[in-house]
């Protein structure tokens, strides 16, 4: 009889821990996307507080490290971004980090066509951009903290809907272990026009839990993992129409793992308060490259150098 009940009991731990089944119900892929993009497409504009932990490094190892993401800290950056009438445009973004005067900037410049990283800490730093056309291209390595994946890791850039013999293009399957929606995003890489998986988007499948990204993944060219990103505390961001407010995470954890000859160590934490599209922004020059490089960095890193000619 006890070994009965020990058999129950162990069979009922299972089931209600690691091993619990998936839900039998889901979604299609077209209404996971729908209802992504329903939220993503109230947001035109966002201007909200951060605080950040940041962890920059360069290929000989050297690191810089900067902030905090605690609660009990200050904020110390500003999040900026604002979509173009043009969907096929990237939208302007920056992340800009400061104490007394401003330490670094993660952003995109699409009036100038660059996405570019700059940093002025302790004492060292430096600066790196790229050509929007040629991001994900072949041979194009370096950039520290890539703005254009990062923009991609906050909820509130439109995935491609679903739709037949167009690109670029979403597919979904169903993941076990854990009970998550995968949605992989396809395109053709610039200059080679080979067809590439760039980004994994992990929705939770759940009895409980809202369909919303947990985690996503973003690859380059050649299929490696180059950043991991873990999102959650999903709150409203203000707007000024009545009704629903969409939402975004405010805690992002992002992971750049080093892959020798292709990107060095990163990481950046990020806690967003006081999100709103109410809030109008500077003037279309707080996204540019030139205008807020520090005088003491005079030769920025082109990434994309291997595309010159192409």
């Amino acid at each position: 009889m006890n070994r009965r009940i020990t058999l129950l009991l162990t069979a009922g731990w299972m089931f209600l821990g690691g091993c619990q089944p998936c839900p039998e119900k889901f979604v299609s892929a077209e209404t996971l996307v729908g209802e992504y993009n329903a939220n993503a497409s109230q947001v035109r504009r966002l201007w909200a507080r951060a605080r950040i932990r940041v962890t920059f490094s360069d290929e000989a190892g050297r690191s810089i490290s900067w902030g905090s993401a605690s609660p009990l800290a200050a904020a110390n950056a500003l999040v900026l971004l604002e979509k173009p009438e043009d969907k096929s445009r990237p939208a302007d973004f920056v992340l800009v980090g400061r104490e007394m005067a401003e330490l670094f900037r993660v952003g995109t410049d699409s009036a100038n066509g660059l996405y570019y990283c700059w940093a002025n800490l302790d004492g060292r730093g430096g600066a790196w951009l790229g050509r929007t056309k040629y991001a994900g291209a072949p041979g194009v390595k370096g950039m520290p903290i890539d703005p254009m994946q990062l923009v991609e890791i906050l909820g509130i850039t439109e995935l491609p809907a679903v739709r037949a013999d167009a690109m670029p293009a979403v597919v979904m399957t169903l993941q076990q272990k854990p009970c998550a929606y995968v949605v992989r995003y396809l395109n053709p890489q610039p200059v080679s026009g080979h067809l590439k998986i760039w980004r994994e988007v992990y929705f939770r499948w759940s009895y409980t839990e809202p369909r919303r990204p947990y985690q996503i993944k973003l690859y380059d060219a050649a299929g490696l993992c180059r950043v991991i990103a873990k999102v959650s505390d999903y709150k409203p961001i203000a707007i000024a129409t009545d009704g629903d407010e969409p939402i975004m995470p405010t805690d992002i954890r992002i992971t750049f793992p080093a892959i020798k000859n292709v990107q060095p160590a990163s990481s950046l934490h990020m806690s967003l308060t006081e999100m709103t599209t109410t809030k109008a922004l500077p003037s279309r020059k707080v996204f540019d490259f030139r205008s807020h490089l520090p005088a003491g960095i005079t030769n920025p890193v082109q990434v994309d150098s291997a595309c010159e000619n192409k």
